[in-house]
């Protein structure tokens, strides 16, 4: 069984979280947001103490990293491509006036989208004194990789060959990682993140923990949700503007690409403000937007405290990266990286140094005699040297032999994963035309009673006659205005032109868009509603309106 722990550190703010992975099976050990104003040596202590982590491999994230683009030719070979990065590097270092003797630098390829004759190579420098105090920080603790969250935060997704991304990483800053195809295309940095609102916030309650509970009280308010809350939070305006300037920036990214992007992911300490992925949907209309969810507590019981884990997502994408999951290529850790965990770690998950092996069984004939009192002779020293190659070989063999089981056996236990993953969404999805099927009979039986002839009543006259496509005309427009997880138990036409609908949900939220939609769609006049009825998981509402 692996483990590794996740620690993500910024001004005032640490998020760790400890994973442990059996087999294909990923579990969430520990988690936790701590906020600390004195020393961050003696807080890192503390975690690793409280988490039983003196063994467990860490990983962390760098801190003050800058970036870069350049553009390289696809036909150079590998070993060329780094001395093109490597000058167009010194050119952007002279250019911003960086010292080149104080930073360390990483950088990515990918093919760039509309120059095919061309890649790109995104740049990550870090300052070698930053590099040296986190790897200080933890002391004799064993430090596993240190990446800058940027690229880890893509372990979180299941991300297709051919899906475009954008996930949006509110945290001091806002970091946006874009990917194309499948693989990180853009990386960009705004200022704006919930540093800004958490300090103006701590200037009045003159705490920062404080102020983050202030943060995950606050329910944000949306252009179809504005007239259902009362909230009248004194801090709002703080917040909504700073989510105000990262949502434009998002939307400019987003559809000033030459590709669609099909997704936008919310996550980071921003996601504990309720609501805001509504937000960012309200200005991105054409982009689906939602909350990140760690790919492996998708189809996890929904009691889990997934809300909570999901604030913490940068630690556990740096936890994933101690699991295996790292990019090497921007790993600024001096050590060498070791995917295991806390018992036993694997010899495969290590660097082999193949050409110590070599030379060791070359020398090893040269070096061999035996105690007689002859000296060997020029045909026992041939033979005794190829006695040993045989033997390097042989071990050799046996090495790469073992290296590529091991690989086998992986790519069958991921196919079996895939395997299973892929029955269990054609189960959902067999569940979701079952469920669709039932609503359609429900709301055929409906338009059946609403539709026939009914009885006349003893004082004809007395009441207002519906028009004859009214109705169907109505429950046609709910049906394309409904939210997706709303759901009518009832709809009755008690009396003239006056329609009545039973409906539930699992949130409030759900059904206040649904009465909002009802309104403002003009699809009923004069609407009501009540306040609503929770039954186990479930809330019930009555609405009630005129015909238009």
């Amino acid at each position: 069984m692996q483990s590794s722990l996740g620690i993500y550190i910024e001004d005032h703010i640490i998020k760790y979280a400890k994973l442990q992975k059996d087999k294909e099976t990923i579990k969430i050990e520990n988690y936790n947001i701590v906020f600390y104003d004195g020393d961050l040596d003696e807080t890192l202590n503390k975690i690793i103490s409280e988490t039983y982590s003196y063994k467990v491999p860490i990983s962390m994230n760098v801190s003050n990293e800058m970036y870069g683009e350049f553009k390289v030719s696809s036909l150079l070979s590998k070993k060329d491509v780094k001395k093109a990065v490597d000058i167009e590097y010194e050119m952007l270092c002279s250019e911003r006036g960086y010292n080149m003797a104080s930073l360390d630098y990483r950088y990515l390829t990918v093919d760039e989208q509309q120059e095919m004759e061309k890649q790109k190579a995104i740049s990550i420098m870090v300052n070698k004194s930053d590099i040296a105090n986190r790897t200080k920080s933890l002391g004799s603790y064993r430090l596993n990789t240190l990446t800058p969250i940027s690229t880890s935060i893509t372990n979180l997704a299941h991300i297709e060959q051919r899906e475009n991304i954008a996930i949006v990483n509110i945290e001091n800053k806002t970091k946006i990682t874009t990917i194309v195809d499948g693989q990180i295309y853009q990386i960009d940095v705004l200022d704006e993140g919930m540093g800004n609102i958490l300090e103006e916030i701590n200037q009045i309650e003159n705490s920062y923990s404080k102020s983050y509970e202030v943060c995950k009280n606050m329910t944000i308010y949306t252009q179809n949700s504005t007239g259902l809350y009362t909230d009248n939070n004194e801090y709002m305006d703080i917040v909504t503007s700073v989510l105000y300037k990262i949502v434009q920036k998002t939307k400019e990214i987003t559809t000033g690409f030459f590709s669609n992007i099909d997704k936008v992911y919310i996550t980071g300490l921003g996601t504990c403000i309720n609501n805001v992925d509504l937000y960012f949907q309200d200005y991105l209309p054409g982009t689906k937007c939602e909350i990140l969810k760690p790919y492996f507590l998708e189809d996890r019981n929904s009691q889990l405290p997934i809300k909570e884990y999901m604030e913490v997502n940068s630690a556990i994408a740096l936890a994933l990266d101690g699991l295996g999951m790292v990019n090497k290529e921007v790993n600024f850790s001096k050590g060498k990286v070791v995917a295991g965990g806390s018992s036993g770690d694997s010899i495969w998950s290590q660097d082999v140094d193949f050409g110590m092996i070599k030379d060791y069984f070359l020398h090893f004939g040269q070096n061999v005699k035996e105690d007689f009192s002859a000296p060997l002779q020029s045909l026992e020293k041939t033979l005794i040297r190829a006695s040993s190659l045989c033997v390097m070989l042989a071990v050799m063999f046996v090495i790469f032999s073992s290296v590529i089981s091991h690989q086998i056996e992986n790519k069958k236990n991921q196919i079996a994963g895939a395997t299973s993953k892929a029955a269990l969404e054609l189960a959902k999805i067999d569940n979701d035309i079952s469920t669709i099927s039932g609503r359609a009979s429900t709301y055929q039986s409906l338009l059946t009673e609403i539709t026939s002839p009914q009885e006349p009543t003893s004082t004809p006259g007395k009441q207002a006659v519906v028009q004859k496509d009214s109705v169907p005309n109505l429950l046609n427009r709910i049906m394309f205005a409904i939210p997706n997880k709303v759901k009518l138990t009832s709809i009755k036409n008690t009396t003239g032109t006056h329609m009545v609908i039973q409906a539930e949900a699992e949130k409030y939220e759900q059904l206040g868009y649904f009465k909002a939609v009802l309104t403002t769609s003009e699809i009923l006049k004069n609407v009501k509603s009540t306040s609503g009825q929770k039954s186990d998981s479930v809330v019930q509402v009555t609405i009630e309106g005129d015909l238009p």
